[in-house]
Formats: structure tokens, sequence, C-alpha cells
């Protein structure tokens, strides 16, 4: 059950990402060339979210070799740092949707998301078409982050919304470093912080559904 501690905002465009980038707060941490992607994320939860109630966000990766389902259980901690998200993840591959609950099993999830997922219907509520650009960021005492650039468009209802995010993943070193180096990037570009989830966005998408 690996944790995940994450930093997120908002960007107001693709442009801005130069600014950024070539700013020596930045670029002085980078020392590997970024790495780019693109894939498309399927978000599943029972017909009236019960996942999302409970804080779960389920969603599938399609584009990988081997079909992968992921879960994660996180909640957004503004009173600590506006746009802090902390959780715990499982990822298991699976062959087809009835299967992705029996998988997530077999890889330790928790008996409170398998109460309310298994034997339950399971609806595909939105997806996200994902491009981003990541790479390292090594700071001092071996903190390591992982910075992505990610600009995403969200399919939910035959509706559409874009957005540009800054995210910072830790990968390795103390949270309170993390949280020290975002403040500062917060500060230099007056960035603001994402404060929705990803299934909160889907939900005002479709109308409060």
């Amino acid at each position: 059950m690996p944790s995940a501690t994450r930093i997120q905002y908002e960007l107001p465009s693709e442009t801005y990402l130069d600014q950024l980038l070539t700013d020596d707060l930045i670029l002085r941490y980078v020392k590997d060339n970024y790495a780019y992607s693109r894939h498309r994320t399927e978000f599943y939860d029972t017909p009236d979210w019960a996942l999302t109630r409970a804080h779960y966000s389920m969603d599938v990766d399609r584009d990988l070799a081997i079909p992968t389902v992921h879960l994660a259980r996180a909640r957004l901690t503004p009173d600590d740092l506006p746009g802090l998200l902390r959780g715990d993840t499982w990822t298991a591959p699976f062959e087809g949707v009835d299967t992705m609950v029996d998988a997530l099993a077999h890889r330790g999830a928790p008996l409170s998301f398998l109460s309310i997922a298994r034997g339950a219907e399971l609806v595909c509520h939105f997806q996200i078409d994902h491009s981003s650009k990541s790479t390292t960021l090594y700071l001092p005492d071996r903190t390591r982050i992982c910075m992505s650039f990610d600009y995403s468009v969200m399919l939910a209802g035959g509706k559409q919304g874009r957005s540009y995010e800054l995210i910072m993943d830790l990968l390795f070193g103390e949270e309170q470093q993390l949280v020290n180096y975002c403040q500062q990037i917060r500060e230099r570009f007056g960035l603001p912080p994402v404060l929705l989830s990803r299934e909160m966005k889907a939900q005002r998408l479709l109308g409060g559904k």
C-alpha cells in the first residue's frame, strides 16, 4: 500500500510554462531530460458516487500494454497547505470491468472499499485525456520530487472541461521539504492551488449530479 503526497497548482495557460521552466527556482534542480506522455484514464464509481463520498477514486488506464486499475484513498488538506493531497494507492492488472474489484482485493485494497464496490454496479462517469511533461527535481537533503505539467481534457456527459496544472509528487524525502519548496513556487508565480478533486470537477461539469 504505497502512500502518496502531492501538491497541485492551476496554470493559466500552456504558454505560462516558459516562465516557470526558465526560472532559476526550478531550473537549478533539473538534471534530467523531460519525459512526454499521452494517455486516457476512465473513472469508475457506483451510479450514486458512493466511492467518491467515501474518499475513494478508481480509474483505469487502457493505454498500457496490460490494462491497469488504480485505486486511491486520498483527501485534500487545505488546512495544512492549499493544494496538498495525502493518501494511499493500490494498483492491479485486470482483464475486464467485472474483475477490477477482485484484482484490487488481491493487492490489499481495504475492506471499506470492498464493502462498497464488491457486487455493486460500476459505471464510467467520466474520462480524462492527459498530455504530460515531467522530470525529477533534485532538491537538497536528497529530496526528490516528480514535477509534471499536465494538460487535461475532461469528458463527462457530452461536456468538456480543460485545465493546465503543475503537479508536484514527493518521490523521496520529508513531506515538509515538499511543502516548503511548493510554498516558494506559489509565492514566486502567484499560482492558485487546486482545491477540487477530479470527481468534484466532473460532478460540476455534469451539473451537480
